[in-house]
């Protein structure tokens, strides 16, 4: 999409434009600004500004904010944004600085009383010079000792109030420690003792040592333990093997020799064993469940109950089954002795084992109960360690603190103390000015904006043809160098008749051209007789009609005009006639027209307005008036009737349908548009035709395409002191104002 731009959006000549068209509000506001920029800027007093500086540091020794020790806490910032520095400053500038700075120096008011501490505070200013850690302190004054005065005593009272808080500082932390050190040697002491009372209790004197100890024990008896159940699986062995050689128990055995002396012992035992013997075959052929095997075990209880009963009486105890082999001999005897060793062996063995066993158990579960004592010992020496540690660092910061006590500087430094300004910091004269003038362009370029947004008129040739869009037949130029000049008797300015003042001006040739253009508005029908009017007054239209009635005399036509504005006649005064007798004498009492024309020359006739009538629009709106048209347009060339504006009255409307048209003249920067768009509404609904619009007062500054004006002067002479016609010397006196209202 393409964006298309009108020249006067992008034409910054049209801003130039509106600053020439408002040049008298837009010098007012500029001149008035540099005047009272001027006037405050001279008028203020002269004010000096001296400047010290001073170097904050940190002092040696030692504060409770450098103590990180059990049961000391240090000043600490509340936040960790927070800058040493700017703390500084607010100690510098805080009302008891200021307020002992004020009574030192008996600074006073406009009214004799002691300064306040906020006028103060507004002249001084203290600023932290970048990337270092200095201070700048600057004090303002009308007088420039007493700025010294000011930042010098503000800083040497800040200083003593340093060394001051620094000393307190070091006193407080002095005397605090003082107290922490006998509590914190009683928590040594009780410490000592705990540990003490614990290795007595748990009976250690090094637990790292005990837990070595144990574990090298439960080593030592986990290896004895395997020896011991290696010489007890050969024991067992040895035994079992005896026991499986044999056949019997150990017991059997002792009980075998014992019982071998006893005849009814050995008889029944020699059948026991037999039936033993039956019973074992017949296990192995039958099994366990056959019935010969479950006989010969009835049969073997049997034989066993009663070898019970004899062995009994024997060795008063019973077997656990019946004895065999009674009859052993001395092979046999002897290794039924290796049985009954064997197993007095085997148990002295199982005896150590469950010894080896329960002291294991024992070393086990001291050494489960070992991390804990660890633990409790740890503690209490930790304890111990940090309550040591605290005591020495207490003892050494109680030393520290002492002499920084004793110390009379702080950490504050004078860099440099306050000069004697030279020169005045203010009023900054030449920048004044220049902000002066920046800011009274502005405002004067604002107000002429302003000035033209809210001014609707009409100001440029462009925007009159924008508004009635009808032709234009006519630009008459202003000229800058034209007179207004006033008639004895007259409450407006009267123009000269500048075709006839001077007919080489180039605004003569704009009436000369307005003459070609209405002559070639139509080849079939000539346009002879029309009205003249304007929007609203003051547009120049009488002039326009005197003017022109000048062109077309000089042609050689026979012209007429008629003043037919009988509210507020003209004419009378442009030609310097009398208005005693004229239009409304004719419509009113029947006279001649030939009675009352006033001939200015041979071609030319005026028929001015006469007495004023109470309501024209009867007469004007008669067939009197009609029929009287209709002869002047017989008798003369060209008939111009000059009518009142269409704002005032509908007089022009009425003429205009008697009349060849009507010839539209405004005026811009004098109509506004609201009022063109009624006129031009009001030609629409009556129906007039409209020959054209001549665009009066012409300023050629305020228009985009000005070049014709401007050539036309230098072309007749008027931009070089061109010489004037006669005629125009001979009225001299009377010139005017070409576009000066006639209304």
């Amino acid at each position: 999409m393409s964006i298309e731009y009108t020249d006067e959006s992008i034409d910054i000549r049209n801003y130039l434009r509106i600053l020439r068209r408002r040049w008298i509000p837009a010098t007012a506001i500029f001149t008035t600004v540099v005047a009272l920029t001027a006037l405050a800027t001279f008028l203020q007093k002269s004010v000096f500004e001296a400047e010290g500086t001073l170097q904050l540091k940190q002092i040696g020794g030692v504060s409770t904010s450098d103590l990180n020790i059990k049961g000391i806490g240090g000043i600490e910032a509340v936040s960790g944004k927070s800058n040493p520095l700017a703390t500084e400053v607010e100690i510098l500038t805080s009302k008891p600085i200021i307020k002992q700075t004020i009574k030192t120096l008996k600074l006073q008011d406009e009214d004799g009383n002691l300064l306040e501490p906020d006028p103060f505070l507004e002249a001084l200013t203290v600023t932290n010079i970048q990337n270092t850690d200095i201070l700048s302190v600057a004090y303002k004054s009308l007088d420039p000792q007493e700025a010294v005065d000011v930042v010098n005593q503000l800083m040497q009272v800040y200083q003593a109030n340093n060394v001051t808080v620094n000393r307190a500082e070091a006193a407080s932390a002095r005397k605090y420690i003082g107290q922490q050190v006998p509590l914190v040697t009683a928590d040594l002491r009780r410490l000592d003792i705990a540990l003490r009372r614990f290795k007595e209790e748990n009976g250690i004197t090094d637990l790292a040592a005990e837990a070595r100890v144990q574990a090298e024990v439960t080593g030592d008896q986990q290896t004895e333990f395997s020896r011991v159940q290696s010489q007890m699986v050969k024991v067992r062995t040895e035994a079992q093997a005896l026991r499986d050689k044999l056949g019997m128990t150990t017991e059997e055995a002792r009980q075998v020799n014992e019982l071998s002396q006893s005849p009814g012992v050995r008889g029944i035992l020699e059948a026991s064993q037999a039936n033993e013997v039956l019973l074992a075959e017949a296990r192995t052929l039958y099994g366990p469940n056959h019935p010969n095997v479950l006989a010969l075990v009835d049969r073997q209880s049997e034989l066993k109950s009663v070898l019970n009963q004899q062995v009994s009486q024997v060795v008063s105890s019973n077997v656990s089954q019946p004895l065999r082999n009674l009859q052993a001999g001395d092979s046999q005897q002897r290794l039924i002795d290796a049985l009954v060793n064997a197993e007095v062996e085997r148990l002295g063995l199982d005896q150590q084992a469950v010894a080896l066993i329960e002291n294991q158990e024992k070393y086990k579960r001291n050494q489960k109960f070992l991390p804990r004592l660890e633990q409790q010992l740890v503690a209490i020496e930790r304890e111990q360690l940090v309550t040591q540690a605290t005591y020495e660092g207490l003892l050494k910061a109680l030393q520290e603190i002492q002499i920084s006590e004793n110390q009379n500087i702080g950490n504050v430094r004078i860099v440099a103390a306050a000069s004697l300004p030279k020169k005045p910091i203010a009023p900054r004269k030449v920048f004044n000015l220049v902000v002066g003038v920046l800011l009274g362009s502005l405002l004067g370029i604002g107000m002429a904006l302003l000035l033209e947004a809210l001014d609707t008129s009409i100001k440029t040739v462009q925007e009159a043809k924008n508004i009635f869009q009808y032709t234009v037949l006519g630009n008459i130029p202003f000229l800058k160098d034209a007179e207004k000049m006033s008639r004895k008797g007259l409450d407006r300015p009267t123009p000269d008749l500048i075709v006839r003042d001077d007919p080489r001006s180039s605004v003569s040739e704009s009436y000369r051209m307005l003459q070609a253009n209405l002559k070639f508005l139509s080849s079939d029908h000539r346009v002879q007789v029309f009205v003249v009017t304007s929007s609203i007054p003051k547009e120049g239209k009488s002039t326009v009609v005197a003017n022109l009635a000048l062109v077309l005399v000089e042609l050689g036509n026979r012209v007429l005009v008629i003043d037919a504005d009988l509210r507020r006649p003209s004419q009378h005064q442009v030609w310097e006639l009398p208005n005693t007798e004229g239009l409304s004498n004719v419509l009113v009492e029947q006279k001649g027209w030939s009675d009352v024309i006033r001939e200015e020359d041979e071609h030319l006739d005026i028929l001015t307005a006469g007495v004023i009538p109470p309501n024209p629009v009867p007469l004007i709106d008669s067939h009197h008036m009609a029929m009287l048209l209709e002869e002047f347009h017989q008798a003369y060339d060209y008939v111009l009737i000059d009518s009142p504006p269409l704002a005032v009255a509908a007089d022009a409307l009425l003429l205009g349908k008697m009349t060849d048209g009507i010839l539209l003249v405004t005026r811009p920067g004098l109509v506004d548009s609201g009022s063109a768009q009624s006129a031009k509404d009001a030609l629409e609904r009556a129906g007039q035709k409209v020959l054209g619009l001549v665009i009066n007062g012409v300023i050629p500054e305020n228009e985009p395409d000005s070049y014709y004006y401007y050539y036309a002067q230098d072309y007749y002479g008027e931009n070089s002191g061109g010489q004037q016609s006669k005629s125009a010397r001979k009225k001299k006196k009377k010139k005017a104002d070409v576009n000066a209202v006639d209304r």
